[in-house]
């Protein structure tokens, strides 16, 4: 490609690079303890917030993933586009205010409410007061993470081999070591503020790249005609349309499996520790308003961009893109002067700094908070548990890039971390927010429930139906389980629930 080893793309590339850098440097000063290094001491804006949380949401799959979804079988997509703007608004309308009031005034009550709950597994434990939903979630986030991680790793490999030539074995591995420096440096703050500068680069990247596309095959006009030569039904969202043998064939109508499939990506919201977390670190409750607003925004644009690339290369290539999840990164080779193409590269790796940096913070903060302060060292200082965090992103990135190694696609692999997330979390952060007599045996078999679904299913699963709805459902269905025939709520946990959201 002709952005490989380009002077004026490479030194556009390495000025991004250098940026996140300083950010995570600057924000090294500013964590003296574990709020601050796992939930920036709950003192970042609505506007930081929400762009931080779209950003972390829209990974690597958003510039590879979605546009090859599109590029195979076209409109029909739309439906995953319609279920995770949905959930993203529901997450800030219904999660987001309560999760960061309740958070904060949830004290592990091992230490007469010394310490406020900073990561998910803590808030679940203080929650229900029970110790053991503190290493069933902290054990479960880890395994999801590994894959999710994985896949952002894939993406980085791929991104530096077409920009200094190197192998994409090479490029994974340099990459993952870039976002893991600024991650143990500056942990949530640098995290979020890296995030805002790369949601601006994702944003204007898909949208420029989107319009400049559209111009190259004569406007809107020629982008719809040129789709309708190679199958008039990839415009619609209900057909069936699949790339076989070089061309779009119709091979059915869009199944009800494959459109409730879609719509669930919802509800992976509910339970994504990335995103629970910027909810927790809002500088107050009454920001959800406004980010529900803006999210939907950013979810319909952004989303809807990756959309049109997809169809771009369509229009550009026909059946002849070797990979379809390369749409972009051929687009930008095509399309873009070589100066400017290390800035639409940087828009790709932003996406994947901006998931990976939040999954390696609450990665690591899961291990050191809800791993090695929980059960080895109560008393810990918080400067010993802020390097013991640094020191664990280190060992999530080796892993994380033992995945990557691996292989897989990368959308296949964000499904599957996602829907892990959703159906462990989901059911239980609704419960612990909205239901003052669940009980932490409920929580306890939901999470092992809703996770272990997700697995298993994946490994059975002969219908096409997304693991995510199996799981949430058994996770769901547990928590009633464990409700109704369990120990009943601790008196002291109905009172602190009613004393919170009674203020």
């Amino acid at each position: 490609m002709k952005t490989t080893g380009d002077t004026s793309t490479i030194i556009v590339f390495l000025v991004y690079l250098i940026a996140v850098l300083a950010i995570g440097i600057w924000a090294y000063k500013k964590n003296t303890d574990m709020g601050d290094f796992a939930i920036g001491g709950r003192r970042l804006g609505t506007f930081v917030t929400t762009l931080s949380a779209k950003a972390t949401d829209s990974s690597q799959w958003v510039f590879f993933g979605l546009p090859g979804a599109f590029y195979i079988s076209g409109m029909n997509n739309v439906w995953l586009i319609i279920g995770l703007t949905l959930g993203f608004y529901l997450s800030w309308k219904f999660i987001a205010g309560k999760l960061r009031t309740y958070s904060a005034e949830t004290k592990d009550w091992h230490e007469g409410g010394a310490t406020e709950s900073v990561t998910l597994p803590g808030f679940f434990a203080n929650r229900f007061r029970h110790d053991s939903l503190r290493w069933v979630t902290a054990i479960f986030i880890i395994i999801f993470y590994v894959i999710y991680l994985g896949s952002a790793f894939i993406a980085t490999g791929v991104i530096f081999s077409q920009i200094f030539g190197t192998s994409v074995t090479t490029g994974t591995i340099v990459g993952a070591i870039v976002v893991m420096v600024y991650s143990s440096l500056g942990g949530y703050l640098a995290s979020s503020y890296t995030d805002v500068v790369q949601g601006f680069i994702m944003f204007f990247s898909l949208l420029i790249l989107s319009v400049v596309a559209i111009v190259k095959v004569g406007g809107v006009g020629g982008f719809i005609g040129a789709i309708t030569e190679q199958n008039s039904d990839l415009g619609s969202p209900f057909a069936g349309v699949e790339l076989i043998d070089g061309s779009w064939t119709t091979t059915s109508s869009v199944s009800f499996i494959a459109i409730i499939s879609s719509l669930a990506w919802a509800v992976g919201y509910f339970g994504s520790p990335h995103i629970l977390a910027r909810f927790m670190g809002m500088r107050k409750a009454e920001s959800a308003k406004n980010g529900a607003r803006l999210g939907v925004f950013l979810s319909i644009t952004l989303l809807g961009f990756a959309g049109v690339i997809g169809f771009a290369a369509i229009a550009l290539f026909g059946p002849n893109l070797g990979n379809p999840e390369d749409a972009y990164m051929n687009l930008v080779s095509e399309l873009m002067p070589s100066w400017m193409a290390g800035i639409f590269l940087a828009g790709v790796l932003s996406a994947v700094m901006s998931t990976a940096d939040s999954q390696l913070v609450v990665a690591s903060t899961t291990l050191t908070e809800d791993f090695y302060r929980a059960f080895i060292n109560r008393k810990a200082p918080d400067k010993v548990l802020i390097w013991l965090s640094r020191i664990a992103v280190g060992f999530c990135t080796l892993v994380g890039i033992i995945v990557a190694l691996r292989g897989g696609t990368i959308l296949d692999l964000v499904g599957y971390a996602w829907a892990g997330f959703g159906a462990s979390f989901g059911p239980v952060l609704l419960a612990a927010l909205y239901s003052k007599k669940s009980t932490w045996f409920g929580a306890l078999l939901s999470i092992i429930a809703g996770g272990s679904t997700v697995i298993i299913y994946r490994q059975l699963d002969t219908i096409g139906l997304y693991e995510l709805v199996p799981g949430f459902a058994a996770g769901l269905i547990a928590l009633w389980i464990g409700n109704r025939f369990g120990p009943r709520a601790k008196p002291e946990v109905v009172e602190h629930f009613e004393s919170v959201f009674a203020k």
